[in-house]
């Protein structure tokens, strides 16, 4: 008996709907940023747009685009927010996944129009699978960024001519790994790295099955001191060029 009530009980927990709340965008300010009828800012999770033009900064190639979408698809119409594991960013936006009348994942279809980018910020992974699936799609199909010359994959030493700063694809091959403090970095040259915040390496393989594999890593480029360095979160943002050279735990 206890156990048919277990089994009763388990198969409930099962079929339980995801609490979610609901609310109608007032208004899309750039292609991953709305302002609800409440005046809560939303940041979708798990994806970057390119920025649009405002007093702080220029515009980027794909942003208005990525705006524009958001703004038919959702503006003045009511979503379903589902939350992850942090609510809130360093800015104070509430961090949500939006889902539309009809059920979409909104973050998923940014992706998948190439309107976006992943960009993943532990440890909220919670459509991770679904998410990569769709930028894979985008990519393959040269849709949307993929398809732009700004954001073509570039071999280090181009990178180290241009200086170019921002979201940047890079291809290398990791020699060396160097420990700090708070980063633990891998070396593209005594020049360039890509550093990763200690508290996210339980994401990643063995740092060191890294090492003389080629691989393109998509993230943020910083300059110190004529120093590049490329800040990543999650093992999502590297890819592996040519699997005959690297580590079979990659």
């Amino acid at each position: 008996m206890r156990l048919i009530i277990l089994l009763l009980f388990c198969g409930l927990l099962h079929i339980a709907p995801i609490h979610a709340e609901s609310a109608q965008v007032k208004y899309v300010i750039d292609g991953d940023t709305v302002v609800l009828s409440d005046n809560r800012h939303v940041r979708l999770l798990a994806i970057n747009t390119p920025e649009v033009a405002s007093k702080k900064r220029k515009a980027e190639l794909g942003g208005e685009a990525a705006r524009q979408w958001l703004k038919k698809h959702i503006e003045g119409q009511r979503v379903r927010l589902v939350a992850d594991q942090q609510k809130f960013d360093k800015y104070g936006r509430a961090l949500f996944y939006l889902f539309d009348s009809q059920g979409r994942l909104i973050n998923e279809q940014l992706l998948a129009n190439g309107l976006a980018v992943l960009s993943i910020h532990p440890p909220n992974l919670k459509y991770l699978p679904r998410l990569q699936r769709a930028q894979q799609r985008a990519e393959a199909q040269s849709l949307g960024v993929w398809k732009l010359p700004a954001y073509r994959s570039q071999k280090l030493a181009q990178l180290m001519r241009s200086k170019n700063k921002g979201w940047q694809r890079v291809t290398a091959s990791p020699v060396a790994i160097k420990e700090g403090r708070k980063y633990v970095r891998l070396m593209l040259s005594a020049n360039a790295n890509i550093r990763i915040l200690k508290q996210n390496l339980h994401y990643f393989p063995a740092l060191k099955n890294y090492l003389q594999c080629e691989i393109e890593v998509r993230g943020w480029v910083s300059w110190h001191n004529r120093q590049a360095s490329i800040l990543i979160r999650h093992p999502s943002a590297v890819v592996i060029k040519d699997s005959n050279q690297c580590a079979e735990t990659l």
